[in-house]
C-alpha cells in the first residue's frame, strides 16, 4: 500500500501522542460508548422498547393464567397445571410479571416518552399507560402508582384499586387530547408498531388510537359495576359508541381480530427475539389444552367455525377440552391444543382490543341499560362477521357468552368472569370459588413494607381467602 507523507505525518502525531500519554490512547468519544449498554434513547427509540415489553407482559404468564381460571384453557402439566389450574400461584412465581409494569420498558419507558413534548408520542404513551396499569389493577388490586417513580421514596404506598382507575381514565382523556392537538400530516409514525407498522397516513394513525382508547375507557368502566352499578354501563356505552368502529373485512379477520382498527401487537418471526408470546411458549411447551367449558360452550352454540379457529381436532378427529381438574372430558380422549395454524404462528398479531370486543361492550352494556333490542344487533353484527346465524333474540347470558368467546386468550375475560360470573364455572377442587387475583411480586413486597402479606391482601373480605379484590366483592 502506498503511504502518503500526510498520512506519516499523521501516524507520527499520534505516536507521540501515545507515548506522552498513553492512559488516554482507549478514551475518548466512540471509544469508551458501549454500542449494547447506551446511556441516552431517543423517545421512538424507547417507544419501540416499551412494545415489545408490554407486548411479553399483555400475552404472558398473566394471559395463560387468565384463560386458564376461565377454563377457555386448561395448565395440563408443569407450571401452567400449578400455577393457574390448581391456583398454587406464588409471590416469587409472578415476580417479573408484577416488575415488568415498571421497570425497563414499562412505566419508566412511557413517562420517559411522555415527557418528550412531543404531541403524537405523549399521546400513544399515555394511552398505553392507561392499558398498562388498569390492566395491572384489574389483576392486582391495591398497587404503587402515584408515588411509583418518584426517586425520593423508596417504599411508595399502594393506591387504592379504585384511585387507579380514576387516574387510568385521566391518562385515557389526556391521550386523546393530546393526540387531538398533534400534527395529522404526513406519514404515520414508523415506531409505532399497533396502528403503523406498514406505512400509512398520520390522520389514520391519530383516528385509531383515538378510538382505541374509548374502547379502553368502556372497558375499565365495565370493571367498576360490581362496585358502582347502572351509571358505570352508561359511561361504557357513552366511550363504547367513540370506540373502535372499522369493520374487519372478512370473517377470519372478524374471529381473529384483524380488523383495520384493531389494537394488535405486532411480531415477527424469530424465536426469543420478537414471536408472538403464545407461540414462543406453545412451541417449547405442550402445557395448555383446550378448556372443556369454552369447548362446550362452543359447541352447544353450534360455533363450529371459531372452535376450529381457535383449536386443532385431537388425532381421534375431535374438539376435546379438559375439565377444571385437567381431566379430559370424556376422560378417554385426548384434549384439543391450541390452533397451529393461525393463533401458533409467531407472525400472528396477537389482539388485545377489538372492533368484536367493542361491540360487545356495547351489547352488555345496553341490555344493562334497558335496550335489550339493541344489545342484540351487537351481538348479531359479531356473529354475522364471523359467519354465525343472527340470534332472534338475546339474554343477557348471551352476551356474555359471545364474549366469553370472542376474547379468547385476552386477559380480561377474567374481568368480565369476575363482574357477570358468566359462564358457569367450578373452581378447582378443594376451593369455595374461582381465583379472582394474582398475589404481588415477592420480589415487591420484600423491598417495601407497604406490601401486604397475603393474608391482609387489600380487598378480601375475610382476611383468610384474598381472592378477590375491591371491585370484586361478590363471589361467583
Amino acid at each position: 500500500m502506498k503511504t502518503s507523507s500526510k498520512t506519516l505525518f499523521v501516524l507520527a502525531l499520534a505516536a507521540a501522542g501515545a507515548g506522552a500519554a498513553c492512559t488516554d490512547f482507549l478514551r475518548g468519544p466512540g471509544l469508551t460508548d458501549n454500542p449494547n449498554s447506551p446511556v441516552t434513547v431517543t423517545p421512538t427509540q424507547q417507544l419501540i422498547a416499551m412494545q415489545s415489553n408490554m407486548a411479553t407482559v399483555l400475552e404472558g404468564q398473566l394471559a395463560r393464567c387468565a384463560g386458564i381460571s376461565t377454563q377457555q384453557l386448561i395448565g395440563s402439566n408443569n407450571q401452567q397445571l400449578t400455577y393457574c389450574t390448581q391456583y398454587r400461584v406464588s409471590e416469587g412465581d409472578i415476580s417479573g410479571q408484577m416488575a415488568a409494569f415498571y421497570t425497563g420498558g414499562g412505566l419508566v419507558a412511557m413517562r420517559n416518552i411522555e415527557a418528550s413534548g412531543d404531541p403524537l408520542l405523549v399521546g400513544i404513551a399515555k394511552i398505553w399507560e392507561g392499558l398498562a396499569f388498569g390492566t395491572a389493577t384489574s389483576v392486582w388490586g391495591d398497587l404503587p402508582y402515584s408515588e411509583a417513580l418518584n426517586p425520593a421514596i423508596v417504599t411508595p404506598r399502594l393506591d387504592r384499586q379504585e384511585d387507579i382507575y380514576a387516574d387510568v381514565f385521566n391518562r385515557l382523556d389526556e391521550g386523546i387530547t393530546s393526540l387531538q392537538s398533534a400534527s395529522a400530516a404526513g406519514n404515520c409514525e414508523p415506531a409505532d408498531l399497533i396502528y403503523c407498522s406498514t406505512a400509512g397516513p398520520r390522520a389514520t394513525e391519530i383516528a385509531r388510537w383515538i378510538a382505541a382508547a374509548n374502547t379502553l375507557k368502556a372497558r375499565f368502566h365495565l370493571h367498576l359495576v360490581e362496585r358502582n352499578g347502572v351509571p358505570e354501563y352508561a359511561a361504557a356505552l357513552a366511550a363504547a359508541n367513540l370506540g373502535i368502529a372499522e369493520i374487519p373485512a372478512t370473517a377470519a379477520d372478524g374471529m381473529h381480530g384483524r380488523g383495520p382498527g384493531d389494537f394488535r401487537m405486532f411480531h415477527g418471526n424469530v424465536q426469543d427475539s420478537d414471536a408472538n408470546i403464545w407461540a414462543e411458549f406453545l412451541a417449547q411447551r405442550s402445557d395448555i389444552v383446550a378448556g372443556n367449558v369454552l369447548v362446550s360452550v362452543m359447541k352447544a352454540r353450534n360455533d363450529t367455525i371459531r372452535l376450529a379457529a381457535y383449536f386443532d381436532r385431537n388425532a381421534a378427529s375431535q374438539f376435546i377440552g379438559s375439565d377444571q381438574n385437567n381431566v379430559a372430558v370424556p376422560p378417554t380422549s385426548a384434549p384439543s391444543a391450541i390452533n397451529t395454524s393461525v393463533r401458533r404462528l409467531f407472525t400472528f398479531r396477537q389482539p388485545i382490543v377489538t372492533w368484536a370486543e367493542n361491540q360487545l361492550i356495547l351489547a352488555e352494556a345496553k341490555f344493562r341499560t334497558g335496550d335489550s333490542a339493541g344489545a342484540v344487533v351487537n351481538v348479531n353484527n359479531v356473529r354475522t362477521k364471523v359467519g354465525l346465524p343472527a340470534l332472534a333474540g338475546a339474554s343477557f347470558t348471551d352476551v356474555m357468552l359471545e364474549k366469553y368467546i370472542a376474547m379468547f386468550q385476552n386477559i380480561d375475560v377474567w374481568s368480565d368472569y369476575k363482574r357477570t360470573c358468566v359462564p358457569t364455572l367450578i373452581p378447582y377442587t378443594g376451593n369455595s370459588e374461582v381465583l379472582g387475583r394474582l398475589p404481588y411480586g415477592a420480589a415487591e413486597r420484600n423491598a417495601n413494607p407497604n406490601v401486604p402479606l397475603p393474608t391482609q391482601y387489600p380487598g378480601s373480605t375475610s382476611g383468610s381467602s384474598p381472592v378477590r379484590n375491591w371491585n370484586d366483592p361478590n363471589a361467583c
